[in-house]
This record gives structure tokens, sequence and C-alpha cells, in this order.
């Protein structure tokens, strides 16, 4: 099914200022949400299978586009935490419509930070039932296909100079980021998404290949102990992972870190074969991307897997 321009649906308002787009079937009355976080640059419409996720999904559940600060070019200003903060008054609202409905996040790209983050970051928020991480891959390791590796170090100096004068909120000049990524970005949330070592601690560095089992222990295994059901989507032919790094080997130190922790793993996850980044591709793969995902949203409503 292509995308076309136009979608039917209702556009809710969950704070003052933000917006969630939730596609509509005819005939249908779902009782459960999936809610969809994009990746960087991306906002309503934008991820290339989000209409035919939607059209694919069983009757009982509805596709809630959540539209964050962080859309569009707004992510150079923003954070995953401001992100999860404002998911989770997205998902309170949709539980006060739809309170004994289920609750499932999937996200693409660094939507999947965001995700992740919900999952494992200290606080309270509404519980959600199920995760998806799909083409969940480090801003690190694929900023080599962005960057040359002087540019980049370049970059890290000036951001890791500005933060410790202070003035890690500012946006740093217009070569950094404006040119490269579309969108202007301060000094704290380019150390954020880059990730600098030796220490390698930026908040949005989740899923690279060099962390330790500690680190994926302070994500995946939170959010393992939290309750929350799981399915890694990693896409095979993904051009933002560098060749050298063993996808199937990394998904399964995931998978580890999650179910060590008493994670309940979703017997799909794994590599998702012939996938781009956004999965582009029609046909085959992206069928394979709608039944994975409708068998996991049919286990957890059935209560077979997440939070009951």
């Amino acid at each position: 099914m292509s995308t076309t321009p136009s979608s039917p649906g209702i556009l809710h308002r969950y704070n003052a200022r933000l917006v969630a787009f939730e596609h509509t079937r005819h005939g249908c009355s779902p009782s459960n949400t999936l809610f969809f976080i994009g990746g960087l640059g991306e906002g309503l419409l934008t991820t290339p299978y989000i209409q035919s996720l939607s059209a694919a999904l069983p009757p009982s559940y509805t596709l809630v586009e959540i539209l964050l600060s962080s859309a569009y070019s707004g992510w150079g200003t923003s954070s995953i935490s401001q992100d999860v903060d404002e998911m989770a008054q997205c998902v309170s609202y949709f539980q006060s419509l739809r309170p004994n409905g289920k609750m499932v996040l999937m996200g693409n790209s660094t939507g999947c930070q965001d995700v992740l983050g919900y999952c494992s970051f200290e606080g309270s928020r509404p519980p959600v039932h199920g995760a998806i991480l799909q083409a969940p891959v480090s801003d690190r390791e694929a900023s080599q296909f962005i960057y040359s590796r002087e540019d980049y170090e370049a970059n890290n100096k000036l951001a890791r100079r500005w933060v410790e004068e202070g003035r890690g909120d500012d946006v740093l000049p217009n070569h950094v980021s404006l040119q490269a990524l579309g969108a202007r970005c301060t000094a704290k949330r380019w150390l954020s998404l880059a990730s600098p070592g030796p220490e390698h601690a930026g908040e949005d560095d989740m899923f690279s290949s060099d962390l330790d089992s500690g680190r994926f222990q302070s994500t995946f295994g939170v959010a393992g102990r939290r309750g929350v059901a799981l399915m890694i989507l990693y896409s095979g032919n993904d051009g933002f992972v560098p060749a050298t790094v063993d996808k199937a080997g990394l998904v399964a130190r995931m998978e580890k870190a999650f179910v060590d922790a008493g994670g309940q793993l979703s017997k799909g996850s794994g590599i998702l074969p012939g996938a781009s980044h956004t999965v582009r591709e029609e046909g085959n793969v992206r069928e394979e991307l709608h039944r994975r995902v409708i068998e996991f949203l049919g286990d957890i409503e059935r209560g077979t897997i997440g939070n009951t």
C-alpha cells in the first residue's frame, strides 16, 4: 500500500500546545492504542510505512502518531527526557479515553530512544503494556556517514567547551548541524547524540555496539524489570549501521539484558531481513513488518505477554 497525500483521522490536543493524530478506519471501534514516535526530523505522516501499518492493524487497535516538541526540526533544542515527559502526557490523555485498553509504544530510529527512555528512566509515568523498537541504531556510530572524522571531533570539542562555559543550551553554529542535518542544535543535545569518548555518556547513546553489558542493563534491564513486553525490529539493510557491526549479535545482547532482568520478549523480535532504516520497501518486507507487529499486539491484547 503506497503512501497517500492524506489520511483520515482525529487530531487530539493532549496538552496546551501539542497534538496527536489518531488514524481512523471505517467501521472500527478500537479499545487499544499503538502510539508511534518517529525519528530525527520526522513528523506526522512522514514515516513511509505509517499509513500501511495503520490500515493493517486489527480493528481493536488504533494507531496514534504523537507530535512532540522535538518533531521536524525541533529535535536540536529538545532532549529524550523532554520527549518522555510529553509522551507521558499523551499516554495519560488516551488512557482517560480508553481506561481499559492496552497501550503500546512504537518508535522508529531516534524514536526508539524515546520509547526505551519511557520504559527505563526514573520517575513516575502511566504504565504501558508493550514497546516496539524499529531500527534502534546508534547516532554516534551513524555519524560516520554524515561527518568526516575531523569535523566530528571538532564539533565535539566545540560543544564540550560551550557546556563547560555554561552555554549548553545555546545553539551551535550552523555548520555543525543545520547544514548537515537540517536543524539547529544546542551544545547539550549535540553531546547527547554524538556521545564522544572515552565515557560515551550521552543520554541518546543507548544502542551503540561498543556499549558494555552494564549500559544495556541500565536501559533494557530496567525496562525488563518493569514488566513491559518488548519487540526489537532491527532493519537488516539499515544504511545507518556500519558494516563492522554484527547486527544479530548486537540485538542478542540487548535482548539478553532485557530477558535476564525478567522481561517478556516477543517471539518476533530480531532482524527484519531486507529492510532499510525506515522500511521504505513495499511488498514482502513491509508485510513482514506488519505481520510481526500485529502478532505482538495480539499477544498483548490476549494477556499472554506484557503487563496485564
